[in-house]
């Protein structure tokens, strides 16, 4: 994790000081000065490289090390909240299938079609009960499981987002990606209302668009999030 997190900008920048120094020592030093005042130049020159080199190791040793340390020490924490984004979707899934009577097979989140969406959406009505109970009493209609679950993934997902400074672009891109689907933004809004509609259909392509979210950051979790100790 050490040498892979350092940015490339600034490896390059290393590498070229490193390069030329080399060239200066060993080769430009054997050529007699063409001019007067090369000699002084080059000095200059040298000394700029190593003030480069110096810089890098320098970085490595203040900087880069504790922002290393830093984030291994707060990314197990970044990865349970964000495998917990992606847990609420799973969960939101598996719900579908004792009320909706639609075949466990067609429900596997990384297979899930927008089609088997449509299909289950459509033998579910917006008032009729969710697998959701409330701690007061009642059973929440599916609306309100919509909005219950919204709300457990944003609240992971602003955990994560006050991490900022640790945080990889491409993970805060689909993590925006999931906060900002259509699903959640007319699930926060109708989640409200009691809505006369037969089924759940007006909301299965918002919903298919959600799950494709939560696969990418999935996706990326198993392959670039987890950082370990032994990185």
């Amino acid at each position: 994790m050490f040498w892979r997190t350092i940015p490339r900008a600034v490896n390059l920048a290393a590498f070229i000081s490193v390069l030329l120094l080399l060239l200066k020592l060993f080769i430009f030093n054997k050529i007699s000065e063409p001019v007067d005042g090369f000699h002084e130049i080059g000095l200059v020159f040298e000394a700029v490289l190593a003030s480069v080199l110096a810089s890098y190791v320098f970085y490595l040793i203040v900087v880069h090390f504790k922002e290393v340390r830093e984030k291994k020490t707060i990314y197990p924490f970044v990865t349970r909240w964000a495998n917990l984004v992606v847990q609420d979707c799973r969960t939101q899934i598996a719900g579908f299938s004792k009320f909706s009577k639609a075949d466990p097979t067609k429900l596997d989140f990384q297979t899930l079609e927008k089609q088997d969406i449509e299909a289950i959406f459509a033998r579910l009505e917006p008032n009729g009960e969710a697998p959701l109970a409330f701690w007061q009493g009642g059973q929440a209609n599916w609306l309100q499981y919509f909005e219950n679950y919204r709300v457990r993934s944003l609240g992971h997902i602003d955990k994560i987002m006050a991490q900022l400074i640790f945080l990889e672009a491409p993970l805060v891109a689909l993590l925006m990606k999931v906060q900002d689907s259509t699903h959640f933004s007319s699930i926060e809004t109708l989640s409200r209302v009691r809505l006369n509609n037969d089924n759940l259909m007006t909301f299965a392509g918002a919903f298919f668009e959600y799950v494709q979210a939560c696969r990418e950051l999935d996706g990326y979790l198993k392959t670039h999030a987890i950082h370990s100790a032994s990185d």
